[in-house]
């Protein structure tokens, strides 16, 4: 797990349970049990703080990044839908996307 989270892995679209159970050459229950285990989160939990941590990361350190639409973060996260985004960003952050951008930017000056 190390591993994938260091090269960013998470980062891939459309990665389901069964996808990432077959790269670690094993099955769904024992990957779900060893993520809840060291990580005490479910697999789309999991999946999801990690790329919301990833953005994070981004808006702190990427001007560019921060003016890109919640679409575009997204998609640059790996999320498959701009919603699913926003609804894993809100319960990360407690804000949304926009005002997390925003107060980075007030930041600045």
């Amino acid at each position: 797990m190390e591993k994938f989270e260091q090269d960013n892995k998470f980062l891939e679209k459309d990665l389901t349970l069964v996808k990432l159970s077959a790269a670690f050459n094993s099955n769904t229950k024992y990957l779900s049990k060893i993520i809840y285990h060291y990580r005490d989160k479910g697999f789309v939990d999991y999946m999801n703080a990690l790329k919301v941590d990833y953005l994070i990361c981004l808006l702190k350190n990427d001007k560019k990044i921060r003016n890109y639409t919640n679409k575009a973060l997204a998609k640059e996260a790996g999320f498959s839908t701009t919603q699913h985004f926003v609804t894993a960003f809100l319960t990360k952050t407690s804000m949304p996307p926009f005002y997390f951008v925003e107060e980075l930017k007030k930041g600045q000056s």
